[in-house]
C-alpha cells in the first residue's frame, strides 16, 4: 500500500517506522513544508520519497495527516475534494473541529477522525521513535461519518501496530 504522511515530525515519522517494519505499507511518501524535515526523513529511511502534497495524495492509497491540529482543517478542504478511494485519517489531539471541518467537506466519508494516546515533547523527523504505538490506545473519533470500509483499514492499521482501540464522539473525546 502507497501511504502518504504529511507531518514528517514524531507522530508522522514514528507512524511511519511502524507501517513499514509491520509490512503495511509499500511505499512512504512523505511531505512536509520543512526542506531540512523532508531531508532528514529521506536520511532517516522514514519517507521512501517526498513529493509535493497534491502530487503526494494523488498516488496513495491512504493520506495520514500528522501535522498540528490547527492545521488539519486548511488541508482537509484542499485534500477531500480532490481524492477518489483514497481513505485520510488524521492522527490530531482534539476532534471537534477537525470533524466540523470534514463535515462541510465532498468525500466526507472517506475521512476517518482519528488520535493515537501517544507522544513526547520532541519533535522532528529525528524524534521519531520505533514501537511508539505497541500497546498505547486510540480514540477514532465519529465513526459513523465515515464510510465502513475507510473505517476498517484505519482498524486494521492500528490493531496491526499494537493499538488498543476505542470509539468516541468528537466533543466528548475533546472533553
Amino acid at each position: 500500500m502507497k501511504i502518504t504522511i504529511i507531518g514528517m515530525g514524531l507522530i508522522g515519522g514514528s507512524m511511519a517506522l511502524a507501517l513499514k517494519e509491520k509490512g503495511i505499507a509499500s511505499t512512504i511518501i512523505g511531505v512536509d513544508e520543512n526542506p531540512s524535515h523532508r531531508q532528514q526523513a529521506l536520511e532517516l529511511g522514514l519517507a521512501d520519497q517526498v513529493k509535493e502534497l497534491d502530487e503526494a495524495v494523488a498516488i496513495a492509497d491512504l493520506v495520514i495527516l500528522a501535522v498540528p491540529v490547527n492545521a488539519v482543517g486548511n488541508l482537509l478542504t484542499g485534500i477531500l475534494p480532490a481524492i477518489g478511494k483514497q481513505v485520510v485519517m488524521d492522527t490530531g489531539s482534539t476532534k471537534q473541529l477537525v470533524c466540523s471541518v470534514a463535515g462541510k467537506c465532498p468525500n466526507r466519508k472517506r475521512f476517518v477522525a482519528s488520535h493515537p494516546m501517544w507522544g513526547t515533547e520532541h519533535s522532528g523527523p529525528g524524534a521519531a521513535v520505533r514501537n511508539a504505538f505497541t500497546n498505547k490506545a486510540t480514540v477514532i473519533c465519529n465513526k459513523e461519518q465515515s464510510d465502513a470500509d475507510a473505517v476498517d483499514l484505519v482498524e486494521k492499521i492500528y490493531t496491526a501496530l499494537g493499538m488498543h482501540l476505542l470509539y468516541m464522539d468528537a466533543a466528548a473525546h475533546d472533553l
